[in-house]
């Protein structure tokens, strides 16, 4: 009788102590990248970032919930440039986005969140993977618009 108590007290700690490691996960684990990311770092040929938020030349990566899919610049005038256009998905498993475009220029990103706020902003790195190797590069994103 004791026996199976103690058994029992076992399982039912095991359990609890299970429970309590899921819940311990990132702080901030996003398991969608919907929104509007903008370039503020890219990773330049010898190995570091480098800062390019105040620069104008700052990419815009958007992916609405409709699953579209756009990279642009903003002109001197405030305007929108698309560069390139299609449809997208992520996998929150594998945090990776493969990106369609209509040019068949498609391009496979991985992305690694950071899992501190900065400015009330999420930061990512994307390491964005294209067909040749100027469509490929590593940078450092924030999230403007969700």
């Amino acid at each position: 009788m004791i026996r199976n108590v103690l058994l029992i007290c076992a399982f039912a700690l095991s359990l609890s102590s299970c429970s309590k490691s899921n819940e311990e996960e990132p702080p901030i684990k996003l398991s969608t990248i919907v929104g509007t990311w903008l370039e503020y770092a890219y990773l330049n040929s010898d190995n570091y970032f480098t800062d390019i938020s105040n620069t104008g030349y700052n990419m815009y990566y958007e992916f609405d919930a409709s699953n579209q899919y756009a990279q642009y610049t903003i002109d001197e005038s405030g305007e929108k440039e698309i560069l390139h256009k299609g449809v997208w998905s992520y996998s929150a498993e594998s945090q990776q986005i493969y990106v369609e475009e209509e040019r068949g220029w498609n391009l496979y990103i991985s992305v690694e969140f950071d899992n501190e706020i900065n400015d009330g902003l999420h930061r990512a790195t994307f390491d964005i993977k294209g067909r040749t190797p100027l469509q490929s590069s590593t940078i450092k994103v924030k999230r403007i618009i969700q």
